[in-house]
């Protein structure tokens, strides 16, 4: 109730004070950057392809070539390096943006 007599006896003072809110409000939306994908710099992604049963060559020329031509149609790839492991099973192909 204090609140409502307040605001009756002093008009002009609610006024500015609600005046000064959709001002700052308004400024603040302006200046608000608003952004669906946000900008993630991610520096690499590693991909590990375990399949037994296969030596290094093999795996570069079945699976790595596979997955090294594909990553050139992502858009910001920048490099392509793959590895082969050859008492591990499985290689790692890694694509820095």
């Amino acid at each position: 109730m204090g609140l409502i007599r307040l605001a009756m006896g002093r008009p002009v003072t609610i006024i500015v004070i609600v005046s000064a809110f959709v001002l700052f409000s308004v400024v603040a939306m302006t200046r608000m950057k608003v952004d669906i994908f946000p900008q993630i710099n991610l520096p690499r992604v590693t991909v590990i392809q375990p399949y037994g049963g296969m030596d290094p060559a093999q795996m570069e020329g079945y699976m790595v070539t596979f997955y090294e031509q594909h990553f050139f149609y992502i858009s910001g790839v920048d490099h392509v390096a793959s590895k082969n492991h050859p008492g591990r099973v499985g290689h790692g192909c890694i694509f820095q943006t």
